[in-house]
């Protein structure tokens, strides 16, 4: 599945519900979410995956960091307590606009629309930092291979990737009926999805050994895995790894 349709279904996504989107807590769905409320989630978040950072690098430099799948900046604007300049980098515009509305940081933060299926806006060894939670699951696995090789590029040697990876999709994602109404159902919402008329967001997954390869093929060293909780029955793992 293209880039393209990705950005279309999140971009429709952040015009609908864009809190939502961003962290699907049932009962927050149909813009119920309140922001402050909203990004104090992003605050706890990041200063669990940060002490889970210092714990394991603690002399990894607190300088710039990159917030991949940024969305309105739930993480973003939380990161900048940590670290002196954040990036956030989303692939649909409409998410960016409310990220840059919800900006508190000033220009220790900024805000880029990244269209493309690689991050060639940044030069090699920029970031100490590349963060990504709840994204990549998001993004068909021949493009978050490529990603995962552009987050060791951007990187700087001796700097950090945090990052979550789902290794198993839901069970109905992988079951194939042929009882003709449900393949009618398969084909019908197949075609919102493709055509972008029915925003649905996709799940998708790597094992852990093949991002582990793509990790070490890219030039990164693998420090930490540990199993990432708030996927719930999916299999889900926050990797930890350094540049070399």
């Amino acid at each position: 599945m293209k880039l393209w349709h990705t950005k279309t279904v999140w971009e429709k996504l952040a015009r609908e519900d864009p809190y939502w989107a961003v962290l699907t807590v049932p009962d927050k769905a149909g813009n119920r979410w309140q922001p402050d409320e909203f990004f104090e989630t992003g605050v706890a978040d990041v200063a669990a995956d940060m002490d889970y950072l210092g714990e394991h690098l603690p002399e990894l430099r607190r300088g710039r960091a990159l917030d991949f799948g940024c969305g309105v900046g739930r993480l973003t604007q939380a990161l900048a307590r940590h670290f002196e300049h954040v990036t956030g980098l989303d692939v649909a515009e409409p998410m960016i606009e409310r990220a840059r509305e919800h900006n508190e940081q000033g220009d220790r933060v900024n805000y880029v629309h990244n269209p493309a299926s690689d991050l060639r806006q940044f030069d090699d060894d920029q970031f100490d930092l590349v963060y990504s939670v709840i994204t990549l699951q998001h993004i068909p696995v021949a493009l978050t291979r490529g990603y995962l090789r552009e987050f060791v590029r951007v990187c700087r040697p001796g700097g950090a990737l945090l990052f979550q990876m789902t290794a198993t999709v839901p069970l109905s994602h992988a079951r194939f009926s042929w009882y003709p109404p449900t393949i009618w159902k398969r084909l019908k919402r197949g075609f919102l999805r493709v055509t972008g008329l029915k925003a649905q967001m996709s799940m998708n997954a790597l094992s852990k050994s093949e991002v582990i390869d793509c990790l070490g093929k890219a030039g990164a060293n693998v420090v930490k895995v540990r199993p990432y909780h708030a996927a719930g029955e999916l299999e889900s793992w926050l990797y930890l790894a350094v540049k070399s």
